[in-house]
């Protein structure tokens, strides 16, 4: 449902009856095809696992049957989609606020008659962009004619781009709808899921699906009272501030809160064959 939030077409972009998007819009939809098509940078995404040794079939249906009577209530989680769209309520989204996202994005993604097309801005950190628009192709796949033609730009950094109170104002342009992975009470980005849910693939993560299998089965080696009974966290302190206050908290020769913190070195961890961070083997802390 977030990715059709930044639709540029009116007529489908419409939540609760609510149209996000102002009618002068439209008239540029396919003319933003058409550019992303000729630039050099134009990348067309449409599923396809025929080559190599992959197994997924090059014939996709365009349509979804339909098995369910369409409800008159939409579910719970849709109200998000109001509370993530509230910066665009007034004004809706322009093609000028769009194109102003392309500061800090890292790609363009439009979806046409179920197809997507990429225009890639610059290099991700490793492989996110990559999994990403993997996640987003198996949406398509998934719901074949379901997805709407939609545009969005995304942004792939860890944090947000789009801070609160810069575009506020009657003569102000309204904020880029940039999607990205994180969001604070500071800023206006949209969430979008982590690309670590279909895998991280330099540190030996494996997609969330298998994961969390893997996860269950390592919960059931130790029973609770036989754990250790301290708070456990172990990562990266170094992206934030707030993890290296966090390891102040742990335990010293004068004081013990109960919690038992460590540092990941990811390096020194992809050189050793990844053998002390596989998540599963860590369920060993209440």
């Amino acid at each position: 449902s977030t990715l059709s939030t930044t639709n540029i077409k009116p007529t489908t972009n419409t939540i609760a009856n609510q149209t996000l998007v102002p009618p002068n819009v439209s008239s540029n939809y396919d003319k933003t095809i058409e550019t992303i098509k000729q630039s050099k940078k134009f990348q067309p995404t449409v599923l396809n696992c025929s080559s190599g040794n992959q197994t997924c079939s090059s014939n996709y249906p365009t349509t979804t049957l339909e098995t369910e009577k369409n409800s008159a209530v939409c579910p719970e989680y849709f109200r998000w989609i109001h509370e993530d769209l509230k910066p665009w309520k007034e004004k809706g989204i322009s093609r000028e606020m769009v194109e102003m996202a392309k500061k800090t994005a890292h790609f363009r993604l439009v979806v046409k008659n179920g197809k997507g097309y990429l225009e890639k801005y610059q290099e991700s950190i490793q492989t996110r962009d990559v999994f990403t628009v993997w996640g987003i192709l198996q949406l398509l796949r998934k719901y074949p004619g379901k997805v709407p033609d939609l545009e969005i730009m995304f942004d792939c950094n860890d944090k947000p781009v789009v801070p609160m109170g810069l575009y506020d104002g009657p003569n102000v342009i309204g904020p880029p709808p940039v999607f990205g992975y994180c969001v604070d009470r500071w800023s206006q980005d949209i969430v979008f899921p982590d690309w670590s849910f279909w895998g991280w693939a330099e540190i030996n993560i494996r997609p969330w699906e298998n994961l969390l299998k893997d996860i269950k089965k390592g919960n059931e080696k130790i029973k609770w009272n036989d754990r250790e009974p301290y708070a456990y966290w172990k990562g990266n302190p170094f992206t934030a501030l707030t993890r290296l206050d966090l390891l102040k908290c742990n335990a010293s020769t004068t004081h013990d809160w109960n919690v038992r913190l460590f540092s990941q070195d990811w390096i020194k961890e992809s050189e050793q064959g990844f053998n002390h961070s596989n998540l599963a083997d860590q369920c060993t802390y209440r």
